[in-house]
């Protein structure tokens, strides 16, 4: 586990019964074919002539929708929200005035600015902006009674999630919103819901679900009422219909799409329309048209500012010069795009660029700068595997439990063909005494040669079980916690803290200080150097008992455990000088960062972790507004007074 600032707490499993039962099995088997030769000989014989079974299909997981479609509610959406497609940065500055214009105790009027707010993080593709936003969102809507809100904030949060790759998380948050809508609400709602589930589908790779839910989601909104959603599920049915070789069938329906688009003013959804064209018209060999779309994504890029736009931009026009045989302009453009995406932590997206990038080293295009790209793609390679294996995780232990019953059922279905076989013994004993007896001798041999290498298997897999347990555990760069395990600890002390072992809890959120600017200026690697030595800066100020994490990006988050709230503050401090005490030499210059702190403590009413967090991450984004450098605590919990 990770050195320094606390061990796993307890409540969390180490998940190792599974392999103890597949070693007990095995010793099973072992001594069957011992014991009983003559019977396991004549049940192989049976076996041979068994049918199997046919396997039930699993029932769909993906929710049906409604039969009934309600009459749509007017827009209940804040005029901030719908400023935000067109002009998402002033709306983000004009968010703080009329957040103070709100009456105390408008928790609606909150809710609405919230979403305002996550809407215009999406259109800039600042997904950690959009998380905040959409939690915020979330805890203001849960404080009315509107259905709408929390369902909206609910989608919010699920999709800045998804987009951070948090799909588990998010998930959970889109079925919860399913839920509290019901199956006759609101059809606006309803398609929006059927848009999460077929995005969240697309980006694990499930073309056919997400094809299938954006499907079901046409039947809720009409091109009359909403066109704006019918072009979003629109679009992800070509994105599923390209990515699955169905180029026409996808061009046909961006072509259905096209008409609505004219009318509506929201700039990143024709560049997502434009986008899936981009790929289609690839798909069909139609260079032209793949440059023409990657163009207008640039400039609706350049308007509303958007690096992420402009990233998709380049990669296009890359395509459409790879196309045309000029490898010298597509590799120029793939790097724009590789760059773009590098400074917004587009894993993926940047892993794509780099393929392409190191495919036209190989075919000898700049390939001086090949090793580079192959160490920047080995890298990559590792964080997506990260990311993968974090939200495969979470599926783990449900694989284990199938995988027992599945040998459960397979052991009854032996028992039952040990009881026909044994009547045939009786009646056919000396038919099979000469073929028994030699069949026994060869699955000796093979039993004990399977249980030999089943041992070996079963060790290999319990060894790399341990490694992947530590890789969940442990943030790849910086060796601190990683955000998977922070959180199921905070889960764990906030159990513990309500069951009565441990009251004094608090969570202090750290955000190093204009980090994009030093990830600029001077390249990724003095940004990770930097990075490294926050963490390493922060874990010597900490207590044993305290549990510091990465929570992504340059953020951070510290459990203190067993601290009153009086001394939260000063923990916080110390934090925030330690980073403060920093210095990384890049070139002839230093590099002096600061950080921005946002501590809530638990409260007796919290019954989840997220709740602290919460307020942690709004107590963070007050410190940012304050100017920076400095530690902020939840509203709730005051700082102590400055000693005489």
């Amino acid at each position: 586990m990770v050195r320094g600032c606390g061990v796993i707490p307890r409540g969390i499993s180490t998940r190792r019964a599974p392999w103890t039962a597949l070693r007990g099995l095995l010793f099973a088997l072992s001594g069957i074919a011992a014991s009983g030769l003559l019977v396991f000989s004549l049940l192989v014989f049976g076996l041979l002539a068994s049918g199997t079974a046919a396997a039930a299909p699993p029932p769909s997981s993906a929710p049906q929708a409604s039969r009934a479609s309600p009459p749509a509610t007017p827009d209940q959406r804040h005029p901030l929200e719908i400023r935000a497609l067109t002009a998402p940065h002033e709306v983000l500055r004009a968010l703080p005035a009329a957040r103070a214009a709100l009456a105390k105790g408008d928790h609606a009027g909150a809710a609405r600015l919230a979403l305002a707010q996550a809407n215009a993080c999406r259109v800039i593709a600042d997904w950690h902006c959009q998380r905040m936003a959409g939690s915020i969102a979330m805890e203001h809507a849960d404080r009315t009674n509107s259905v709408y809100l929390q369902v909206r904030a609910r989608i919010a949060l699920g999709r800045a999630l998804s987009r951070l790759g948090d799909f588990a998380n998010a998930s959970k948050l889109i079925t919860e919103a399913r839920r509290r809508l019901g199956p006759n609400g609101d059809d606006a709602l309803q398609a929006d819901i059927l848009l999460a589930y077929s995005s969240l589908s697309a980006r694990l790779g499930k073309l056919d679900e997400s094809y299938r839910y954006a499907s079901e989601g046409l039947a809720h909104a009409p091109a009359a009422t909403q066109p704006e959603m019918r072009i979003r599920l629109l679009r992800n049915m070509a994105q599923a219909a390209s990515g699955t070789g169905r180029a026409r069938e996808a061009q046909a329906l961006l072509g259905e799409a096209e008409p609505l688009l004219v009318a509506m003013q929201d700039p990143k959804l024709s560049a997502e329309v434009l986008l899936e064209q981009a790929n289609a018209a690839k798909a069909l060999g139609d260079a032209d048209a793949v440059e023409d779309r990657g163009r207008r994504i640039g400039a609706i890029g350049d308007e509303l500012k958007n690096t992420q736009l402009r990233g998709l931009s380049f990669e296009t026009i890359g395509h459409a010069q790879r196309m045309r045989g000029r490898h010298e302009a597509a590799y120029d453009a793939y790097a724009q795009a590789r760059d773009a995406f590098a400074a917004l932590h587009l894993y993926r997206d940047e892993l794509r660029a780099v393929r392409q990038i190191v495919d036209l080293q190989l075919a000898g295009v700049r390939a001086d700068r090949l090793p580079q790209s192959v160490a920047r793609l080995t890298r990559l390679n590792d964080e997506v595997t990260r990311i993968e294996r974090d939200s495969s995780a979470a599926d783990f232990e449900e694989r284990l439990r199938y995988a027992q019953s599945e040998a459960a059922l397979a052991t009854a279905r032996a028992a039952e063909e040990n009881a026909q076989l044994r009547t045939e013994v009786v009646e056919n004993r000396f038919r099979y005494t000469l073929i028994a007896g030699v069949l026994a001798l060869c699955t000796l041999a093979v039993a004990v040669a399977l249980y030999a290498q089943q041992r070996r298997h079963a060790t290999a897999l319990r060894d790399r079980g341990r490694e992947l347990e530590h890789a969940v555990a442990t943030d790849f760069l910086t060796s601190v916690h990683s955000r998977r395990h922070l959180t199921e600890a905070g889960h764990a002390a906030v159990a513990d803290a309500r069951g009565g072992a441990e009251r004094s809890l608090a969570v202090a959120v750290v955000d190093v200080d204009h980090f994009k600017r030093i990830n600029d200026r001077f390249g990724h690697a003095v940004g990770d150097e930097v990075l490294k030595a926050v963490a390493t800066a922060m874990r010597a100020v900490c207590r044993d008992s305290d549990l510091l994490g990465r929570y992504g990006g340059e953020e951070f988050a510290v459990l203190l455990r067993g601290i009153p709230p009086a001394h939260a503050f000063a923990a916080a401090e110390r934090l925030r000088e330690a980073v403060a005490r920093v210095a990384v030499r890049a070139g002839d210059q230093t590099i002096t960062p600061t950080a921005s702190v946002g501590v809530a403590c638990l409260r007796a009413d919290d019954t989840h972790f997220d709740q602290v967090l919460i307020r942690a991450d709004r107590a963070l984004y007050r410190a940012k507004e304050a100017g920076r450098d400095r530690v902020v605590m939840a509203e709730a919990d005051e700082a102590p007074a400055a000693p005489a």
